[in-house]
Parts: C-alpha cells; sequence; structure tokens
C-alpha cells in the first residue's frame, strides 16, 4: 500500500489488497478482469491518438471502488504501521490488535469492494 501525507497534514492510501492482477481461483477459460493497463498497451494507444490527431481525455472516480457492493465475505489483514494508523484514526481498535511474529496485526472485514477485490 502506498500511503502520503498531504501538504495539510491529512493521510490519503492507495493498494490494490492483495498486489495480484486477478483472483487467483478463476479458471483461464473464465472471462477475467485487470485493474491495471499493461505499459506496452498505453504507449501504443498513445501513438495512434497522437498520429491520428485525436483529443484524449482521462478523469478519475474519487472513490469508486469503496462505493461499490461486495457479495463474499473477505478478511483483510493490516500488518504494522497500518495497523497503527488505524488505532491512530480510531483508538477503539487498539482492542483488535494482535501480534504475529512480534508484529501489529488486525484482521478487518469488508464491508465494501476494496480495490483489487473485483
Amino acid at each position: 500500500m502506498l500511503l502520503k501525507q498531504k501538504r495539510c497534514g491529512k493521510l490519503k492510501g492507495r493498494g490494490c489488497i492483495d498486489g495480484q492482477k486477478q483472483r487467483v481461483y478463476k479458471s483461464k477459460d473464465e472471462e477475467t478482469l485487470y485493474p491495471t493497463i499493461h505499459i506496452e498497451s498505453l504507449f501504443l494507444t498513445s501513438i495512434i491518438d497522437a498520429m491520428e490527431g485525436r483529443k484524449v481525455v482521462t478523469l478519475d472516480i474519487p472513490g469508486a471502488f469503496m462505493q461499490a457492493d461486495i457479495d463474499e465475505l473477505i478478511h483483510v489483514k493490516l500488518e504494522g504501521e497500518l495497523a497503527d494508523l488505524l488505532v491512530q484514526a480510531d483508538p477503539s481498535y487498539a482492542k483488535f490488535v494482535t501480534y504475529e511474529n512480534n508484529k501489529k496485526a488486525i484482521y478487518t472485514e469488508l464491508d465494501k469492494a476494496l480495490y483489487g477485490t473485483l
């Protein structure tokens, strides 16, 4: 997970929940979607757009994955600094802190989809 502190002091985080591009249990016959594109695809479409004189616009929908419902039970383990940040943001989570190999951990259950889980 990438954590960044903004100039106003607010923390912002982004990351794919398990770092994988697709779910492991999907068979090769099933259609799978990737959360990111291949860099070669990006370069190729950029070249075509430039050669054809196309106008290109990009956009981001803030929190799109945070708004998506999820239809399965998924547990997420927050370790180390992420566990500390959660407790710092809301001290009521301190009672859920466990230690594994001398490292803090908190197990959570997702209510909404997280990037990489759809």
